[in-house]
């Protein structure tokens, strides 16, 4: 892949990083099509660095930093993306993760940003040097927490805080970039619809914690904090996932976490509402994670199902095709979507 023209590199590589969020960047067109693209393979480096298990954190905060640098200057956008390529762990050339493959080839992607409009870099720019900071601060903080066994969030403010920076400032760079390509939302309609972007990243990043709450735990990692816990019973965090926890317990904490992303969930489809009727593709673009959210937070229920079965409780491939094939359908109409919503939420 690595001879490959910049662009084709580019929407290749995020089907092999990510086939979710390619159904939702690839449903997008010309100039907002790019700068999505773009910001999100940038995204995904930042997080690959973050996540990776070998690196010190102290390590991890010099090389997002390093990376973040190139955002911060486009003059010398060039020759800091040389010195932050320098800085990759030398196995990471040979590694069959895709995440480290797009680290390594930073050359096909980051000089793009180049080729995009005023209005469409300064967000890029923005939301990856953001990014950057807020990594680097949970890196450090995770190698302290990991010394006590688990990573494990003291509070709902430390769990918006992580939500934050690893998905809401994705939705106000979403705000700014359609603003930008799209004339139809205008500035009363971008000031509400900024009111509401951090929480449609908030829905998506809390529903795949409370999914993914038991695959996390075998990591020893556990993103519901300690203070709903300790609501309900339990003295850390960790006990819930003990042979012999209390299921009511377990279930009354999930409840909680799943009412917290049903509110994000409800911004989110308020957010999307606020798109006008004839930008379709950016309708769906929002509409699709949001409906399969609802339906994952749905199949979920009150929470007890996660401690009950073998598997994940999630959504199938046929559910992700029925929810494609219906907003489709009705992606115009707010009485529907805001019906189907409520529906599932019942």
């Amino acid at each position: 892949m690595k001879n490959l023209p910049k662009y084709q590199y580019a929407e290749e590589i995020l089907l092999k990083v990510s086939r979710t969020f390619a159904l939702n960047i690839n449903v997008l067109r010309g100039e907002l099509h790019n700068a999505v693209l773009l910001a999100y393979l940038y995204l995904r480096i930042a997080d690959t660095v973050e996540d990776d298990p070998v690196m010190q954190a102290s390590e991890k905060e010099r090389v997002l930093g390093l990376f973040s640098n190139i955002f911060e200057d486009e003059s010398k956008l060039l020759e800091r993306l040389e010195i932050f390529m320098a800085a990759l762990p030398a196995s990471w050339n040979d590694s069959e993760s895709y995440d480290q493959q797009l680290s390594v080839n930073s050359r096909n992607v980051v000089p793009l940003l180049l080729e995009l409009p005023a209005q469409f870099r300064k967000p890029i720019c923005d939301v990856v040097i953001e990014m950057c900071a807020g990594m680097a601060k949970f890196a450090l903080r995770e190698e302290d927490a990991r010394r006590g066994g688990w990573l494990t969030l003291d509070s709902v403010e430390d769990l918006d805080e992580y939500c934050y920076y690893v998905a809401g400032i994705v939705g106000k760079f979403l705000s700014n970039v359609f603003y930008a390509a799209k004339p139809g939302i205008g500035v009363e309609k971008i000031k509400i619809m900024k009111t509401l972007d951090v929480s449609f990243g908030l829905a998506l990043q809390i529903t795949n914690i409370v999914k993914d709450v038991r695959e996390d735990s075998l990591r020893n990692v556990c993103f519901v904090p300690e203070e709903i816990c300790k609501r309900h019973g339990f003295n850390s965090s960790p006990e819930m996932f003990l042979p012999n926890a209390n299921a009511s317990d377990r279930a009354a904490v999930m409840a909680e976490l799943v009412e917290k992303a049903w509110k994000h969930v409800l911004d989110g489809v308020e957010y999307t509402l606020l798109i006008p009727r004839r930008y379709a593709r950016i309708r769906l673009f929002c509409l699709w994670p949001l409906m399969m959210a609802a339906e994952n937070l749905k199949a979920i229920g009150n929470g007890a199902k996660i401690f009950e079965v073998q598997g994940k409780v999630k959504i199938t491939r046929d559910d992700v095709k029925r929810i494609l094939k219906s907003t489709m359908l009705h992606f115009y109409s707010n009485s529907w979507i805001s019906q189907t919503i409520e529906d599932l939420r019942q």
